[in-house]
């Protein structure tokens, strides 16, 4: 049996090796031998000699919460660092706010790549026409801001006077939330700072266009693993020490 959200190939491989066999608790007390076999939002698949059992989330353990956790957001990583791996090999480039900076010493006129980043906002600080560009304020691995990404709100030219189709992109971005890490991928293209290299045809800086998006970790998701490892370790001294964090009572007197 399979489920479509269990990784494969190398990436199960990679999870077998910290999803060990272990005794699962939950909230009832009750416990349950098994592996871990993949999970979602709300529910997770623990496998015991060949079957698949599904538990909801809301009744694991704190500490099994954060176990959960954890193995999620390495199998995240995973794809993540594959798909480095791939553009990279495609002859695809990281970038960054300060790489940027130095077009076109360092990076190439409608160089593809891709940036890591933490959004923080909307920006029309580098919008050259509002009506046909989204911009974006993130900050990236270097905790350096940048302000140069743009969206085409249309995937057609404007000037071709048909029928616009609209950008999937430019709707998703207006769903983000503030400290939301996410990859853009896309290019950078030559910009003027003024008349005078616009009229020489020598371009002093760049724009990064972002065709696609990932999300790497919502603010959200953040949150919710912080608060996991949080639960999970003030469980693991209450059992050290057999009193409740909550009320300074002994265990034993709740």
């Amino acid at each position: 049996m399979k489920t479509k959200i269990c990784l494969l190939g190398t990436f199960a491989i990679a999870t077998l090796a910290i999803a060990a066999p272990q005794t699962w608790t939950f909230t009832t007390g009750k416990t349950f031998d098994g592996d871990y076999y993949s999970s979602g939002t709300t529910a997770v698949v623990i496998r015991n000699n060949g079957t698949n059992y599904i538990f909801k989330m809301a009744d694991l353990s704190a500490n099994d919460l954060a176990y959960v956790s954890k193995i999620q957001a390495y199998q995240k990583q995973l794809r993540l660092d594959a798909e480095v791996k791939q553009m990279a090999q495609a002859g695809l480039m990281e970038f960054s706010a300060k790489l940027v900076e130095h077009f076109p010493e360092k990076v190439l006129p409608y160089q593809k790549g891709w940036m890591d980043v933490t959004f923080n906002d909307l920006s029309q600080n580098e919008v050259e026409a509002s009506e046909l560009e989204v911009g974006l304020f993130v900050t990236d691995k270097n905790d350096d801001s940048f302000f140069s990404a743009t969206i085409f709100k249309q995937l057609n030219r404007p000037e071709l006077n048909t029928p616009a189709v609209p950008n999937p992109l430019a709707t998703t971005v207006l769903n983000f939330k503030h400290g939301d890490k996410i990859r853009l991928i896309g290019h950078c293209y030559p910009k003027f700072s003024d008349s005078i290299h616009e009229a020489a045809g020598t371009p002093d800086r760049a724009g990064f266009l972002v065709e696609k998006i990932e999300i790497i970790e919502t603010a959200a998701e953040k949150k919710a693993r912080e608060q996991a490892e949080q639960q999970a370790e003030q469980q693991a001294s209450q059992q050290s020490t057999g009193i409740d964090s909550a009320t300074g009572l002994p265990l034993n007197q709740k």
